[in-house]
């Protein structure tokens, strides 16, 4: 296989799993663009509604560790084949479900899907691309969220007024059965005599406990937490505070600018990522420093909003802000293991984080809402933050590339020696 084959089939690979992720980001997001049509069918409050959001987490926290090694004997395309499955069937169940605790049980079942195509991805990229390559790749993964706020936002209007709240299930079904094609047609771990970044090249040299030990991936972890917390807390709410603040109720009004704003981020992410190839490795942190102290303010403003002019000027700047973190944490995790084997097992342990931020992000920022009101919800986000900038500053990075051409370079003289006596 030549270099440009190599290239192209990295690609291809990238980009279906790219969609992996899109197809399980759609069944994550999918509550908040038709929250208010569920809270009326289930007659329940903010913080029930924001446990919908959030539930499904829970098996994302369980799945993420024990994903990354499944992959190591599975491989990359049966563990994301059963994630989409889970997805599948745990989608179509929940759009018969007439019951808020059968809803909540489904929710569950896909985020066993959810938890394993967050290890899947990440690790299929740096499979197939060194650590000096990948923060293109990797910023493209870091827009799966965004793809996925920006299409539900869009259309999730016109299916919840054709066909309720279940059309918004029934889509995302379709969704992930299509990728689901996709990932045992193409997707697969690079041919033989190309490097695996992600696992190492001995086997032998695994030791599963040994990719617990970094505390980089550890702090890593934290910030990410962190950001999942405040995003999804952000998410979940905002179209139903600018339907209430601007729209006089209209949700299919304020879905539409929230899919505009997120539609600026898809980009910007992807932007971010190039821009990150072209940073020193151990440099790339304080992307997410700066992008977590800025976040901080526009958290601190985003359920304060009053005047309808501010709106504009709101979703040019949020999508900067929101767009950085992910994509420097998706970058910075494989590198973040001691040695280059234990890559997926950082990934899996940084799955577990988002995930735990993703559980308590809304449910919290809806018991503020309920109780306290939007004002005072702000300020549990914007503090998160300011940790969120703080904990960036300490992870730590090793440059697994050199490593390995050291001890290439160590093999060759010791043999050379050998030879010469």
């Amino acid at each position: 296989m030549t270099k440009k084959q190599k290239t192209a089939a990295a690609w291809t690979v990238v980009v279906i799993a790219f969609f992996g992720g899109f197809a399980l980001a759609n069944v994550q997001n999918k509550v908040p663009p038709c929250i208010d049509v569920v809270m009326m069918y289930f007659n329940i409050g903010e913080t029930d509604a924001g446990w919908l959001t959030s539930v499904f987490t829970i098996m994302g926290m369980v799945t993420a560790i024990p994903a990354s090694v499944l992959m190591r004997k599975l491989g990359v395309k049966k563990i994301g084949v059963i994630s989409l499955a889970c997805a599948a069937v745990g989608g179509i169940i929940g759009a018969f479900a007439t019951d808020l605790a059968v809803l909540m049980a489904t929710r569950v079942l896909e985020g066993v899907g959810v938890g394993m195509i967050a290890v899947v991805g990440p690790s299929v990229i740096s499979m197939w691309f060194p650590a000096e390559k990948r923060g293109l790749p990797m910023g493209l993964w870091g827009s799966w969220m965004m793809c996925s706020q920006t299409l539900l936002f869009f259309i999730a209007g016109g299916l919840t007024v054709s066909f309720g709240w279940q059309g918004v299930w029934w889509f995302c079904v379709a969704f992930c059965v299509v990728v689901l094609i996709l990932y045992m047609w193409k997707v697969d771990e690079p041919p033989e005599g190309t490097p695996n970044y992600a696992e190492g090249e001995n086997e032998d040299e695994f030791k599963f406990g040994d990719g617990f030990k970094s505390a980089s991936t550890w702090i890593l972890t934290l910030a990410g937490t962190i950001f999942t917390f405040c995003c999804f807390g952000f998410a979940t709410y905002i179209s139903l505070y600018w339907a209430n603040a601007f729209f006089g109720g209209d949700m299919n009004q304020s879905n539409w600018w929230v899919s505009i704003m997120y539609a600026i981020e898809i980009p910007i992410v992807i932007f971010i990522g190039w821009l990150l190839n072209h940073i020193k490795l151990k440099n790339r942190r304080f992307v997410g420093v700066i992008g977590f102290a800025l976040y901080t303010f526009i958290l601190f403003f985003c359920f304060r909003m009053q005047d309808p002019g501010l709106l504009l000027p709101f979703i040019l700047i949020y999508p900067f802000l929101e767009g950085a973190i992910p994509t420097v944490y998706w970058t910075l995790c494989p590198s973040t293991a001691k040695s280059p084997e234990y890559s997926g097992t950082a990934i899996g342990i940084l799955n577990v984080g988002l995930n735990i931020g993703t559980l308590l992000g809304p449910p919290v920022t809806g018991f503020f809402i309920e109780n306290y009101g939007w004002e005072v919800a702000t300020i549990p986000l914007a503090i998160a933050a300011i940790v969120g900038a703080i904990t960036f500053i300490f992870v730590k990075t090793y440059d697994h590339d050199s490593s390995k051409a050291t001890a290439r370079a160590a093999d060759i003289d010791a043999d050379m020696n050998q030879a010469a006596v």
